[in-house]
Formats: C-alpha cells, structure tokens, sequence
C-alpha cells in the first residue's frame, strides 16, 4: 500500500516537473557565433570597470540573505551618486489606481514629446532608476528623448507578477504624459537591460494582443529571455562572464529541473510562462527590436534564439554583439558603451525614418 502511494507521489511530481520545461530552442541556437563588434582585447579602461563591480559587490551571505540584498541594493543604487548633465525629476503617480513611481531624466536637447521607457535591471531583485542613471542619461542625450525609468516591483519582498504589471502601467501612464502636463507623445519607445530587457520584451509581446499603442521600437541590452537556462553559454560563458558569475557562476552545475523548480518557488510563476520567458510567446507582428550583447556573457545564447526564433517568424529583430565584454557594459566608461550608444542612436533614427516612410 505504501509502496502505491509512494508512486503515484512520484508519478505526479514528475508530471508536474515536466510542465516546467518550455519547447525545445534548439533549432534557434546560431552557427555564426563571431562578434558583431570585434577587439582582441577590450578598451584601455576595461580594467577600472572591473574595479568599480568588484567595489558594489556584497560577501554573500547565506545565514542572513535579506540582510545580503539589502546591501548589495544599497551598493549598486551609489553608482546613481554622480554627477549628470541633465534634469531628474521624481514621479509618484498613479494609473488605473496603481501606482507609477520612477523618475524623469530629462537632457538638454530632450523632447518631451518623445518618450522611452526604460526598465532597469538587476535580478529582479536589485537595481533602480537612480543606480542606471548613466544609461537613462545617455539614452535622453543620445535619442534627444525624455526617459521615465520606472521602480517596479522586485523579488522577494514584491512579487514577480506586480513587476510585469508594474511596467505595463508605466507605459499606459507614460503615453498620456510628458514630464510637466498630461500629453499624448509623438513617438514611443521602450529599452531595458538584463531583467529590464526581460521585461521589457515581455511588455512588447503584451501590447500586440492589447488595443494599445504599440512601441515604436524597443532596445534589449544583455537580455535574460529565458527563464528555463536551456541555453548553452550558461555553461560554456561562466568563467569569462565577470559580472554574473558571483551570482550565476554555478547554475550550471545543477540539473535543470533543480533549476526550474528553483525559478517556479521564486517567481511562483511556470519557467515557461510567455510573460517571464518571453522566448516562448509568438514572436510574429513585433515592432523592430534592437538586442546588444556580450559574446562572453552567461546569456549571450538567450539572445541568440530569440533573434533567430523571431525572423523566422517575421519579426524585424536586430542582434549586435560585441568580443569580450562585460554584460551590460553600458553602465560604464569603455569605448565599447560609446559604439554601443551610437548603434542604438542609428537604430533608432532609422525606425523613425521608416515610420516617417510609412505614412507618406
């Protein structure tokens, strides 16, 4: 009798383990893995860029996690404590009755009826607008936009859920107004990094199934897509990705299903979920998307499905990478952020021209 109920036990969790895994993304893995951007080394400041993650870095601490978090976001949020050309201007707004909180960033040649949002990232658990104000700031000069970046809903206090809705009404709010009045923008755009570029492609596959302006265009900077880790460059990057490595270094050393079980306790959503592994939604009807990663980043494979999987379905997706980067080496001086920004620039200036194009 025990023995039957043993095995039904296991019969159902494994059952259950197995509606954790999302469709095989093989077929979308690249042949071509050369560099977009190629140095054999990286630019001359490479080195103090290392330095300053190795200064916000927190001694993990297993005993007391929370006590860990909350330092390592205190750490990371003082990369904000710089001095910028620009104007920041903080929202606590309200849409739909839920909130919107963030900040303006505002550069000079800004127009306000040009707006991106922005959705920073972080684990989804660490980050906010003020730790990427480098990004936002250069982005409002770079695309002559006003910025929102939101605060959204992180994990483990806030809830997975709550952040994807977090986002979703950021960009409702941010389509109705600029930094000084309720006002419809001109152009829209949305760009994240890391767990931003997470949601913020989630968002754009969100919008196409809504009535709701689409995004003109979107950036994904070193996104995590895929919330199962069935990608390759989780293992084969590890060593060389000195950024996540602290905090991913030995995912790969854990068999998937200890993985997926993993990410379906803590985000108390299924891994394979469309709304946090965007990977599996259809990529058709998709406004054109920018993706930048680093060819030795633990995620570097992620982004590589997802360009694949999306033209293949119709979707104009552009994938750059550049050899021998940090992820998200935007948040830094390197020369490698400096082509990074231009990049986006031309993406940009293009769609609008192709919007431009398209209304005659």
């Amino acid at each position: 009798m025990w023995f039957l109920i043993i095995a039904v036990i296991v019969v159902v969790l494994m059952l259950a383990i197995r509606n954790l895994y999302g469709d095989d993304l093989r077929q979308y893995d690249s042949t071509d893995l050369s560099a977009t951007f190629y140095r054999p080394t990286p630019s001359y400041k490479y080195p103090q860029a290392l330095a300053l993650i190795e200064s916000i870095q927190e001694p993990i601490n297993f005993i007391k996690p929370s006590k860990y978090l909350y330092a390592l976001r205190q750490n990371i949020d003082c990369l904000g404590d710089i001095e910028l050309d620009c104007d920041i201007i903080p929202v606590s707004s309200h849409f739909n009755e839920q909130k919107v909180v963030g900040e303006w960033v505002i550069s000079k040649n800004s127009d306000v009826n040009k707006r991106l949002l922005y959705i920073h990232g972080g684990g989804f658990a660490v980050g906010s607008a003020k730790s990427h104000r480098v990004v936002t700031e250069r982005l409002s000069r770079e695309l002559g936009v006003a910025v929102f970046a939101v605060n959204y809903d992180m994990i483990p206090d806030g809830s997975r859920t709550q952040g994807i809705q977090d986002c979703r009404n950021a960009y409702q709010w941010l389509l109705e107004h600029n930094p000084y009045n309720p006002q419809v923008c001109h152009r829209i755009y949305a760009a994240g990094d890391s767990a931003g570029g997470n949601l913020t492609l989630a968002l754009i596959g969100w919008l196409k199934h809504q009535d709701i302006r689409q995004v003109d265009a979107a950036i994904a900077i070193c996104p995590c897509i895929d919330s199962t880790f069935s990608y390759g460059s989780l293992n084969y990057n590890a060593k060389t990705d000195f950024l996540l490595n602290p905090f991913m270094g030995k995912f790969h050393h854990f068999p998937q299903f200890i993985l997926l079980i993993w990410v379906a306790i803590l985000f108390r959503m299924n891994p394979r979920d469309p709304k946090i592994s965007p990977i599996f939604a259809n990529l058709s009807d998709l406004p054109p998307i920018l993706i930048q990663a680093s060819d030795t980043e633990m995620m570097v494979d992620d982004s590589r499905r997802y360009t694949n999987k999306a033209r293949s379905q119709g979707s104009d997706v552009r994938l750059q990478t550049w050899s021998n980067m940090l992820h998200v080496w935007h948040l830094f001086d390197l020369e490698e952020a400096d082509e990074a920004y231009a990049e986006i620039g031309k993406f940009v200036a293009q769609s609008e021209h192709e919007l431009i194009k398209a209304a005659g």
